[in-house]
């Protein structure tokens, strides 16, 4: 069974309408029972909550480096439009992968895009009402970085509004600095690959999230992940990993003990008394 991404739960499930366009964004419907038997989890977040909580959406891309989340199927039943685009996490996309997405979304949008109109016509909507949704993992990075440059390039909006825009509509800053610097025409820094992400709500103190070492959710890689998989103490064996440490803690203390100058372990060792002649350590008989 698919675990719950890293910092999956934290996240708010769905943002609002980015002003001036018709993209709505949000975080990765997972499946229902992957959810069921997590406490921490209020609300379920899957593909009918998903159409419940939006029912002007018409279409979905999904920037994920998996197809492990949910089946779209589901969304393809309801009679909506699906585009998966593969795109790892935290290095800038490349540019053709960029294309991909703006072309979509244009295609999405567009007069003669036939699936498009009788979706329009079955859910009764007009052109201005149909919605395209983007998500990512979190709905947040990958996801801010495309749908702003798609504001940026393809609507000439300047990239600080596009990003502005973004971040009030999905009630988060995006968190990638290589990703804003890229969007503003700056060099951008190197990504932060094993580094602990801060959870950037607008206007709410700043929550830090450690990233499991072997990024158990797919931001880096997905062939990386199925490796790890087979790795005895990885995050899906909490208390493995647990033991693990401890038992590691343990050995190094024990060696270190054991590696200490004898001279320095009273219980073992003694000196012979200030009259002898020498001051030689011996043991105990």
């Amino acid at each position: 069974m698919p675990a719950i991404p890293d910092r999956w739960i934290p996240y708010k499930a769905c943002g609002k309408v980015i002003e001036g366009t018709r993209l709505i964004c949000f975080k990765v419907p997972l499946r229902k029972k992957v959810q069921a038997w997590n406490k921490e989890i209020k609300e379920i977040w899957d593909i009918p909550a998903l159409l419940e909580k939006v029912p002007k959406l018409g279409a979905v891309i999904d920037l994920t480096n998996t197809a492990r989340y949910y089946d779209p199927s589901e969304l393809q039943a309801a009679g909506i439009l699906h585009k998966k685009i593969l795109m790892p996490g935290r290095i800038i996309p490349p540019e053709d992968k960029v294309t991909e997405f703006m072309d979509t979304v244009d295609e999405f949008l567009g007069k003669d895009c036939v699936a498009v109109q009788v979706k329009r016509a079955s859910l009764g909507l007009s052109t201005t009402e149909f919605l395209i949704g983007v998500h990512c993992t979190h709905g947040l990075n990958r996801t801010g970085y495309m749908v702003c440059r798609y504001m940026r390039d393809r609507l000439g909006i300047p990239a600080k509004d596009a990003i502005k825009k973004f971040e009030k509509a999905r009630g988060y800053q995006i968190e990638r600095e290589n990703y804003v610097a890229d969007l503003l025409g700056e060099k951008p820094p190197p990504p932060d690959v094993g580094k602990d992400t801060k959870i950037k709500p607008l206007n709410f103190r700043q929550t830090t999230y450690k990233r499991s070492p072997l990024e158990d959710d797919e931001d880096i890689n997905e062939d990386q992940r199925q490796r790890d998989k087979y790795n005895r103490y990885n995050n899906r064996y909490t208390s493995n990993r647990n033991d693990y440490d401890r038992y590691n803690d343990r050995r190094r203390h024990s060696d270190s003990f054991y590696r200490r100058d004898r001279s320095d372990n009273d219980t073992v060792w003694r000196r012979r008394p200030d009259s002898e002649s020498t001051s030689r350590d011996y043991r105990r008989d």
